[in-house]
């Protein structure tokens, strides 16, 4: 195994390898050398070797603590710490090198690149390059939320899938503000999505009429790949290697990535959007050990969504979807005609709502689209766990025949409607009822509603105000409030840097409580802006 023989060299002192060897770990640990634990210590000096000859470290590592007792490891510590001569530089993150747009392609072939074309200032319309020699991969292609005033317009991103050479998209998650671009890739571009994540997209744009992505998503010509985010599932596109892991979002099956130069062996974790308040949470315990476990990585770079930075947990009504499924069902013990305004694919919201109902015995009655989409959540999910086997739905038109004393509408988000298309919604299902009584149970963020926010909307204001005070607020958040954050950041134990994504407060990160060697990692990069690793 060559790196042990690259290790055996270090304690002849060979000044060019000690070197080299001790500005890994300290920077890579971002502390000084006996602030690092025997183990941590270990752990950073395998990487080290396993990346200088090309092998595995998880075959490095016990190969290393066999040969060497305490008192060796010890030793070397030490010659690294005479070695490495930095400490007026310990506990601060390294200059991180930024690049006018078009320049990165001129950089040292030899480092990770990272562009964040959109998203550093601003909540949706995500689209970040990672770039190592001469393979570029965007995560993300997704269109502005509305009330977007940053100055990077969705025609500046569409010019750019049509004038620069990526080797593919990754998609996250399917919400509009991560996909909403997708049909404008080129067509030689591969797009790679969890195989879930196309499962949900077909249903979602045979309703609304998108020609274009329709046909994109019937996949003739085989431009997307599907994956499964499963333990050992690593793809390859030229020179990186990408592992998806699983995480809880109000998108089911949205992934975050860990993109590995095979150059360099440096790192990047791209969280997507994530949240510690679903049913699902426990799958963000679950990726750092993954990561620093199974697959023997660090992580020198993470990219992390920061959307509830500007946000209050009180604004948030932050609750975990246990608590919508308790407050929906002790709800419906008294009001038995209830509209439901929540996102048609954030099915653990409507999974704790249609829970809640059938624990009340009350009927879900629902048009087409919100059937079928629930219906194929249910299938997929369900052969899980029974939480997730949602009890049948009506039709509107059986509810039109019926006209039932209660029954429970999920009407999906109402986004981008008209004041007056809102009104006639509110009529043409509240009439077939026999009492002609409806509550609201609004489960969506309450911005949407406020005149002053920028995402303020028309139809769905008006739609809420038409049930006056019978409105009763219960949503969980689809994203990391702070103290998840930074759970989630000491969790992963980035080594170099720390890039906010999908946020309105990018400083905000300096803010959290976590430990100050991860605040100092905190960098504030514009859009645009190229960060070398180096």
């Amino acid at each position: 195994m060559k790196a042990i023989e690259f290790i055996d060299n270090l304690f002849t002192m060979n000044d060019e390898l000690t070197k080299d060897a001790a500005a890994h770990i300290v920077h890579g640990a971002n502390r000084k050398m006996e602030e690092l634990n025997h183990d941590e210590f270990l752990q950073n000096i395998a990487t080290w070797a396993a990346n200088k000859n090309d092998e595995n470290v998880k075959d490095v590592l016990p190969s290393i603590k066999n040969k060497y007792d305490v008192a060796q490891v010890a030793t070397l510590k030490d010659i690294l710490s005479v070695a490495v001569g930095q400490d007026s530089q310990e506990g601060e993150a390294p200059d991180f090198h930024i690049g006018t747009p078009g320049q990165y392609d001129e950089w040292n072939t030899n480092t990770m690149r990272i562009i964040v074309h959109r998203g550093t200032k601003q909540i949706g319309g995500s689209i970040t390059e990672i770039a190592v020699k001469n393979t570029h991969i965007l995560v993300d292609c997704g269109a502005e939320l509305p009330g977007s005033t940053n100055t990077v317009s969705d025609s500046d991103i569409v010019k750019l899938l049509q004038t620069k050479h990526f080797d593919g998209v990754f998609f996250t998650h399917y919400h509009g503000d991560h996909t909403g671009l997708m049909d404008k890739i080129p067509r030689e571009i591969p797009i790679y999505m969890d195989e879930t994540m196309l499962i949900i997209l077909r249903i979602l744009h045979a309703y609304t009429g998108n020609k274009s992505m329709q046909e994109l998503l019937d996949n003739h010509e085989g431009r997307i790949h599907t994956f499964k985010p499963r333990r050992g599932n690593v793809l390859t596109v030229g020179d990186m290697n990408i592992i998806p892991f699983f995480v809880d979002h109000s998108a089911y099956h949205a992934n975050m990535f860990l993109f590995e130069s095979k150059v360099t062996g440096h790192t990047v974790l791209h969280s997507g959007d994530f949240r510690g308040t679903g049913y699902m949470s426990k799958s963000l315990d679950m990726i750092p050990r993954l990561i620093h476990e199974d697959y023997g990585k660090q992580v020198d770079v993470l990219i992390s969504e920061g959307t509830m930075m500007n946000r209050s947990v009180e604004e948030e009504h932050l609750l975990t979807e246990w608590d919508v499924h308790k407050e929906a069902k002790f709800f419906m013990k008294d009001h038995r005609q209830i509209f439901v305004v929540c996102s048609s694919t954030n099915f653990d919201s409507l999974t704790s709502i249609c829970n809640a109902a059938k624990a009340n015995n009350i009927p879900i009655y629902g048009n087409p689209y919100i059937i079928e989409i629930l219906k194929t959540f249910s299938d997929m999910a369900g052969k899980y766990t029974g939480l997730y086997r949602l009890p049948p739905i009506k039709g509107i038109d059986e509810m039109k025949r019926v006209r039932p004393n209660e029954g429970i509408i999920p009407l999906g988000s109402l986004l981008n409607r008209k004041a007056e298309d809102a009104y006639t919604l509110y009529d043409r299902y509240g009439h077939y009822m026999s009492d002609y009584n409806p509550h609201l149970i609004y489960s969506m963020w309450q911005g949407y509603l406020n005149p002053k926010h920028p995402a303020y909307d028309e139809g769905l204001a008006t739609f809420v105000r038409r049930f006056g005070s019978s409105v009763k607020y219960i949503h969980s958040t689809g994203h990391a409030d702070k103290a998840t954050l930074a759970k989630f950041i000491e969790s992963v134990a980035p080594r170099k840097y720390i890039i906010p994504l999908h946020t309105e407060n990018p400083a905000g990160f300096k803010e959290v409580n976590i430990e100050d060697r991860y605040k100092k990692m905190v960098i504030l990069p514009q859009d645009g802006d190229t960060i070398e690793i180096a």
